[in-house]
């Protein structure tokens, strides 16, 4: 027991260091936007990927298809649009589509990106994506004809990787084609994950607290759109996407296009829903109570539909577009200072041994709790077990059953002492209880 309060006390004072360490951040001047009210939009715009377009394997003549109607969408809205065509890593023809718009006289530029493929071909029943990329495109064509003809003072591309089953090997192509020039002229990259369907929605910037994080989180507080606050303690399992990797391990917030610009020191963000609070399931949980869709033949737009129901799928991604518009449109002015900040970048080199000793010291003492637990149980059993066996080695019956007896005279005469004992103990039950009521006159009067 007293092992148990050592382990307890120790952490909580490991929680409460970090959540001091974590809690500090600066105050910035935001703006607060009226709301674009495009969550309906993407909502049918998902609605009608699904229906047109259920098939996005990469390598199918339907993918080649629908690449043709996202190019010729961004093409309507006036952006440049133009093909990055490479070959996965089985084999098979993959395509990029990026769509920008330049400002005249500057470099600097933000990149907003999306997957659009998916697993359609790889189960009997079909599943057309819509939790796992098809969301994500429809949010991404809406915010992209949303700001078609505003004024940015930056250049701007919306990129449509192919890849999300293959290493995300779509950004990284897209990446090896970058001189270094062009990745430090790239000031920002949000990439639009799971956006829609789980319980709750969130941002991944990093593992160590960032001023651009904080500040896209008070854009957010100011025009009352609602993430979840990213959780310290992740559910972690080993870095298996690069071997650039700058985190030695991964979880849900780097599974995506953003982790290739992790790699590469570029501030990034990851728009995803589902629910960090539950852990038991070993990468993530998207519904409590509910199993997961994303990659599975369930994941389909009327499936999601039923799970979450359409006015929540519609804010939802009312929020990421909203959200998104705010950052980089409406706020732009603020945010483009903080992402320059050398310092802001120089953040990246640190190292992550902090974090990772913080999670492998939770999960052990996770595990001491429960093994001391065990014992405590254990011992408790044993111990009843012991006082039980000895009362039951004490009584007259069992002492008959654990002697040899040989002699039925001796048999006799042992029955006989057992049974007086009993009549004996009888008698004094009876006695107490007479004892016990009768009441006397001065008991009456009292």
């Amino acid at each position: 027991m007293r092992k148990l309060k050592v382990l307890m006390v120790v952490s909580i004072v490991v929680i409460l260091l970090v959540s001091l360490i974590s809690c500090s951040s600066k105050t910035y001047d935001v703006k607060k936007a009226e709301s674009v009210n495009l969550g309906e939009v993407a909502y049918n715009e998902a609605f009608y990927i699904a229906e047109m377009y259920p098939n996005r394997t990469i390598g199918e003549e339907d993918a080649n298809t629908f690449i043709d109607y996202i190019k010729t969408e961004l093409t309507g809205f006036g952006y440049d649009v133009n093909e990055q065509l490479y070959t996965t890593s089985n084999n098979k023809a993959a395509k990029n589509v990026i769509a920008k718009k330049d400002k005249d006289g500057v470099d600097k530029k933000i990149i907003v990106g999306c997957n659009w493929d998916n697993t359609y071909t790889t189960f009997d029943q079909k599943p057309d994506g819509s939790y796992m990329t098809g969301s994500s495109i429809a949010a991404l064509l809406t915010i992209a004809e949303y700001l078609k003809d505003k004024e940015l003072n930056y250049d701007i591309e919306f990129v449509f990787y192919a890849g999300s089953l293959d290493g995300y090997s779509g950004a990284y192509y897209y990446m090896s084609k970058l001189t270094a020039q062009d990745k430090q002229n790239i000031q920002l990259y949000v990439n639009l994950g799971y956006i829609i369907g789980g319980d709750y929605q969130y941002i991944y910037a990093r593992d160590k607290d960032t001023n651009y994080a904080d500040f896209i989180s008070q854009v957010n507080e100011a025009n009352g759109i609602t993430f979840e606050k990213v959780p310290q303690f992740k559910n972690t399992f080993p870095a298996t996407i690069s071997e650039e990797q700058i985190y030695r391990y991964s979880h849900i917030g780097m599974m995506g296009n953003n982790i290739i610009f992790m790699n590469n020191k570029i501030p990034s963000i990851n728009y995803q829903s589902f629910n960090w609070k539950d852990i038991s399931q070993p990468i993530y949980v998207e519904k409590k109570g509910m199993d997961n869709v994303g990659g599975t033949s369930n994941d389909t737009f009327e499936n999601l539909s039923k799970r979450s129901g359409e006015s929540t799928l519609i804010q939802q991604m009312n929020n990421v577009i909203n959200s998104v518009v705010d950052v980089i449109y409406v706020n732009q002015e603020g945010i483009m200072p903080i992402l320059e900040d050398a310092d802001e970048i120089n953040t990246f080199t640190q190292s992550d041994a902090a974090y990772y000793i913080f999670n492998v010291a939770i999960k052990i003492l996770a595990a001491a709790a429960i093994i001391i637990i065990v014992v405590f149980a254990k011992n408790q059993i044993a111990k009843n077990r012991e006082e039980y066996r000895k009362i039951k080695e004490a009584s007259p019956i069992n002492k008959v059953k654990s002697k040899e007896v040989t002699d039925l005279e001796e048999l006799l005469k042992m029955a006989q002492e057992f049974a007086e004992e009993e009549e004996k103990k009888k008698n004094n039950d009876d006695k107490n209880n007479d004892d016990n009521n009768n009441i006397s006159e001065d008991d009456v009067f009292q």
